[in-house]
C-alpha cells in the first residue's frame, strides 16, 4: 500500500540521513587527521632546513669548503666529500621516511579511532547509498527493508553498547567505592600516627619516619585532607625537635657548659621532652663549676695578683678543669710570680739603695710589666744613689790594700759632696786617722831608732831604756796596723838591743832557788844554813864556823812564787820566737825542788807550762804578721839510753834514738816522734803524757826520786807574711836527775847503777861547762849523750837559763855547797849569740 511505502520511505530516509550524518562526522575526523599530519611534515621540514644550515655553518667554521666551492684536498678530496655527503643524506632521508610512515600510520589510526561497528556501518552505508542511487526509486522497498534491518542491527549494537557502558559504570563505581574505603583506611592511619605524635615521643626519628610514610601513602591514594597538612607541619616540628636533640647531644659530648645552657634553652623552646633534657641538665650541673672556674680565670687575665690566680687555678683543678685548659693560666701565673719576685727585688733594691741591684731589676721590671709607678720610683732612687755608689766605691778603694792619706782624703771629700751619711765615710775617716797615726808612729820609731844608735852598749839600764822605748813604739805601730815591712828595721834593732842585754846579763843566766825546810827536816832538828843577802846574792854558813860564804847569781829566790820565778825568764820566750835557741834546765840534789820549779803542782804551775802559755801568747800577738808552726817532742835520758816518752809503752816497734848535729850545728835526734801542736792545750797534753812516762824511784832523800833526765823540746818556725823571712827557734827544757852523791842517796844494786850513770852525765856536763869557761878549742860534747843533747843549748847561739835548786837544811849542807859551786862555774860561760835563720 501507499501508506506502507510512505512509511518505509520515511524509515529509509531517516536511515540515510543517519548514515549521512555519520559520514560527515567521520569525514571531519579524517580531515582533522590530515591537517595534523601536514602540520607535522612542515615542522619536520623546518627542522631539516635548520639542521642543514647549522651543518653548513659548522663546515665553514672548520674550513672544509673554500669560497669557490673547492675543497682544500683538490678534486679527489672533493669527490670523496660529495660521496660522504650523499651517503649521509640518504641515511637521513631514509630515517625521515620511516618517521613519516609512522606519523601517517598514527594519522590513519586517529582517522579510524571510531568504533569498528561504525566503520562497518560506513562501508555498508556507502555501499547502500551507491546501490540505492543506482536502483532508483524502484528499489525503495528493498532499500527500506535494508534500512530497517540496518536500523535493528544498529539498535542491537546500541543496546550492547549501553549494556557495556553500564557495566563499565558499575565497575567504575565499585572501584570508586574501594578507593574511598582505602582512602578512609589511609586517613585513619594518618590520623592515628598524627595523634601519636602530638605527645613528643622518645624516638623522634621513628615517629618522623612513620609520619612521612603515612603522608606518602595518603598522597599515593590522592587523599586530600587537612590531616596531611597537619602531619607535614608536625613532621617539621619533630624535625626541629630532632635537630635540637642532636645539638643537645653534641653539646653533652663536648661537655661545654655554655653550649649546654644554650642548647637546653633551644631544646625547651623546640619542645624536647623533659626526659630528653635530664642528661643534659646533669652534665650541665657537673660542668657549671668548671665553667665558673674558667670564667673566673678569664676574669683574672688582666690586673690579677699571683695569689688570686694561684687560688683560681687550684679551684679549677679541684673541679676537674683539664690540664691543657689550665696551661696558659699556669704560664701566666709563672709570669706573675716572676713579676712579683722582680717587684720584690726592686723594692729591696730601693730599700737597700743598691745601685747595681737597681740597674738590673729596673730593666727586668720593665720587661716583666711591673707597675710603671714603681719603676719610676726606682729610677729616681737610682739617680740619687749612683753618685753615692761611686763615692762608696772610691771609699772602698781608698780603704783597700793600697791605702794612702791623699786617696782617703779625696774619697772622703767625694762622699761628702755626694751626700753620703757620715756613718758611711766614718770608716775612711777612722782609717785616715790611723794612717796619719801610722805615719806619726813610724816617725817616732825612726827617731827612737836613731837615738838607739848612740846608746852605751855596755849599760844594761841604758840598753833596757832604749829597748823598752823601741818596743813600745813598735807595739803601738803594730796595733795601728803598720806593715812589718815598715817595721823590719826597727824590729831588728829591738832584737839587737834585747840580745845585747841578755848577753850582758851573762852568757848563761843562773837563778838560785832555795826551798823552805821540809816537815821531815824540821822534825829531825835541822836548821837553815842559807840566807839571801839581796835578790842576787846568797850567803851560806861556813863549815868551820867562820864568815859565811857568798854566791852571786842573776836572781836569788827564797823560795819566791812560781809567777815571780817565771817573770825573770819570760823574755827568753821572745828570743825563741825571734829565732834563737833557748835552754832552761834545773840542777840540784834530789828533793831540792827541781821538778816543782820546772813543772809545778796543781794550782801552782811551774816554768814549763808557763813557758807554753807565754809562747802561744806571743804567737797570737804576732799572728797577723807571721805564720807560725810549732812541733814538740819529749824524751828522757835513762842511764845512757834515750827514751821517746811519746812512744814509750806502745806496741809500735821502736827505733833507736840517735843524736846528730846538722851542718848549721843544730841538734837533730833521729827517729824521735814530734807532734804538731796548734794550741797551748795540745802542747800541754804532750807535756803531761811525757811526765806520766818518766822513770822514778824511792831514795833516802825522796819517795819519788827522778831517776832520769827529762827533756821537752819545742821547735818554732816563723815566716814573715810581708818579707817572707823564715826563722827557726827552739826551746829545750830539762829537769836533770838528782845530783847527790851515792853515799847520800843510800841506793843499792840497780838504783846504785842509775845513780852512777846520773853522776857521770852531770860530770860530763860540768866538764863541758868548764871547757866553755876556759875557752878551749875542743869542747867535749861527745863524752856523754846528755852533753850531745845539749850541744846547741850551751855556748854557741844558745840563750841559757839554769836553775840551781838547793836545800836550806844543815843536813844537806855539803850537797848544797856542791850545787852552788857547780852553778857558779856555769855562770862564767860565754856564748856567741846568733839567731837561726831558715
Amino acid at each position: 500500500s501507499s501508506s506502507s511505502v510512505a512509511t518505509h520511505s520515511c524509515c529509509v530516509l531517516e536511515s540515510v540521513l543517519r548514515v549521512s550524518a555519520f559520514e560527515h562526522s567521520f569525514t571531519d575526523m579524517r580531515v582533522d587527521g590530515e591537517i595534523s599530519q601536514k602540520k607535522r611534515r612542515e615542522e619536520r621540514k623546518e627542522k631539516k632546513e635548520k639542521k642543514e644550515k647549522e651543518e653548513d655553518a659548522e663546515k665553514k667554521e672548520d674550513g672544509g669548503v673554500t669560497p669557490g666551492g673547492v675543497t682544500p684536498g683538490g678534486e679527489e678530496g672533493e669527490k670523496k666529500e660529495k660521496k660522504e655527503k650523499k651517503e649521509k643524506k640518504e641515511k637521513k632521508d631514509k630515517k625521515e621516511g620511516k618517521e613519516e610512515e609512522a606519523e601517517a600510520a598514527a594519522a590513519d589510526d586517529v582517522g579510524e579511532t571510531g568504533d569498528s561497528s561504525k566503520k562497518e556501518k560506513k562501508k555498508k552505508s556507502s555501499k547502500e547509498k551507491v546501490e540505492d542511487a543506482g536502483a532508483g526509486e524502484s528499489a525503495e522497498a528493498a532499500a527500506a527493508a535494508a534500512a530497517e534491518a540496518e536500523l535493528k542491527k544498529k539498535e542491537a549494537e546500541a543496546e550492547k553498547t549501553r549494556l557495556a557502558e553500564e557495566e563499565e559504570k558499575r565497575k567504575e563505581e565499585e572501584k570508586k567505592k574501594k578507593d574511598a574505603e582505602a582512602k578512609q583506611k589511609v586517613l585513619e592511619k594518618l590520623q592515628k600516627v598524627l595523634e601519636g605524635s602530638k605527645a613528643t615521643p622518645d624516638d623522634v626519628e621513628e615517629v618522623m619516619a612513620a609520619l612521612k610514610a603515612a603522608v606518602k601513602e595518603a598522597q599515593e591514594v590522592c587523599l586530600e585532607c587537612q590531616e596531611i597538612q597537619e602531619a607535614e607541619d608536625r613532621s617539621k616540628e619533630l624535625k626541629k625537635i630532632a635537630k635540637a636533640q642532636e645539638k643537645l647531644r653534641q653539646a653533652i659530648d663536648e661537655r661545654d657548659a655554655k653550649g649546654l645552657q644554650k642548647q637546653i634553652a633551644k631544646a625547651e623552646e623546640a619542645g624536647v621532652p623533659a626526659k630528653g633534657l635530664e642528661e643534659a641538665r646533669r652534665v650541665l650541673k657537673e660542668e657549671m663549676p668548671k665553667l665558673e672556674a674558667k670564667e673566673k680565670l678569664e676574669s683574672l687575665r688582666e690586673g690579677a695578683t699571683s695569689e688570686q690566680l694561684k687560688e683560681a687555678i687550684a679551684k679549677a683543678k679541684e673541679v676537674g678543669v683539664k690540664k691543657d685548659e689550665l696551661a696558659e693560666f699556669k704560664e701566666l701565673l709563672t709570669k706573675l710570680e716572676q713579676r712579683d719576685k722582680i717587684e720584690a727585688a726592686l723594692k729591696k733594691a730601693m730599700e737597700d739603695r743598691d745601685v747595681e741591684a737597681l740597674k738590673s731589676t729596673i730593666q727586668q721590671a720593665e720587661e716583666a710589666g711591673v707597675d710603671s709607678k714603681q719603676i719610676k720610683k726606682a729610677t729616681k732612687v737610682l739617680k740619687e744613689e749612683e753618685p753615692k755608689q761611686k763615692a762608696r766605691e772610691q771609699l772602698k778603694e781608698a780603704c783597700g790594700e793600697s791605702v794612702s792619706i791623699e786617696g782617703l782624703k779625696a774619697a772622703i771629700q767625694v762622699a761628702k759632696e755626694a751626700g753620703l751619711e757620715a756613718a758611711e765615710y766614718a770608716e775612711a775617716e777612722d782609717r785616715l786617722k790611723k794612717e796619719e797615726e801610722k805615719e806619726r808612729l813610724m816617725a817616732e820609731i825612726k827617731q827612737v831608732f836613731e837615738d838607739s844608735k848612740t846608746v852605751d852598749m855596755s849599760s844594761i839600764d841604758d840598753l833596757r831604756e832604749k829597748k823598752e822605748k823601741l818596743e813600745s813604739a813598735l807595739k803601738s805601730a803594730r796595733a795601728a796596723g803598720v806593715s812589718e815591712t815598715h817595721l823590719f828595721e826597727g824590729d831588728q834593732r829591738r832584737k839587737k838591743l834585747h840580745n845585747t842585754i841578755e848577753d850582758l846579763k851573762g852568757s848563761i843566766r843562773v837563778f838560785c832557788r832555795i826551798r823552805p825546810l821540809s816537815s821531815k827536816e824540821k822534825n829531825q832538828g835541822d836548821h837553815q844554813v842559807t840566807e839571801a843577802r839581796d835578790n842576787m846574792t846568797l850567803a851560806i854558813d861556813n863549815k868551820d864556823g867562820g864568815k859565811k860564804d857568798e854566791y852571786t847569781f842573776d836572781s836569788v829566790f827564797t823560795p819566791g812564787t812560781q809567777e815571780e820565778v817565771f817573770e825573770d825568764c819570760r823574755d827568753l820566750v821572745q828570743s825563741a820566737v825571734d829565732g834563737y835557741n833557748v835552754t832552761i834546765f834545773a840542777y840540784g840534789q834530789t828533793g831540792a825542788g827541781k821538778t816543782f820549779t820546772m813543772y809545778g803542782a796543781p794550782g801552782m804551775e811551774g816554768t814549763s807550762p808557763r813557758t807554753i802559755k807565754e809562747l802561744y801568747k806571743v804567737v797570737a800577738q804576732n799572728s797577723s804578721h807571721f805564720d807560725y808552726t810549732i812541733h814538740a817532742a819529749m824524751l828522757e835520758l835513762y842511764r845512757s839510753e834515750l827514751v821517746d816518752l811519746l812512744n814509750k809503752g806502745s806496741d809500735v816497734k821502736k827505733s833507736k834514738l840517735n843524736v846528730k848535729a846538722d851542718k848549721q850545728g843544730r841538734v837533730v835526734i833521729e827517729n824521735l816522734i814530734e807532734e804538731k801542736c796548734e794550741t797551748a792545750e795540745q802542747l800541754q797534753d804532750v807535756l803531761e803524757r811525757g811526765n806520766a812516762q818518766r822513770t822514778v824511784a824511792a831514795t833516802a832523800m825522796n819517795s819519788e826520786s827522778s831517776r832520769s833526765h827529762l827533756v821537752i823540746m819545742i821547735r818554732i818556725n816563723s815566716v814573715n807574711k810581708d818579707t817572707k823571712e823564715e826563722l827557726r827557734g827552739k826551746i829545750l827544757m830539762c829537769d836533770l836527775a838528782g845530783s847527790e852523791r851515792i853515799k847520800k842517796s843510800q841506793v843499792t844494786d840497780d838504783m846504785q847503777k842509775e845513780a852512777i850513770e846520773i853522776n857521770k852525765s852531770l860530770t860530763s856536763l860540768g866538764n863541758v861547762i868548764e871547757a866553755l869557761t876556759k875557752g878551749q878549742k875542743s869542747i867535749p860534747h861527745r863524752n856523754h849523750k846528755l852533753t850531745q843533747l845539749m850541744q846547741d843549748a850551751l855556748g854557741g847561739s844558745a840563750k841559757t837559763l839554769m836553775f840551781v835548786n838547793c836545800s836550806p837544811a844543815n843536813s844537806n849542807f855539803e850537797e848544797t855547797v856542791n850545787s852552788l859551786k857547780y852553778a857558779q862555774r856555769a855562770k862564767t860561760i860565754t856564748n856567741e849569740v846568733k839567731k837561726k835563720k831558715g
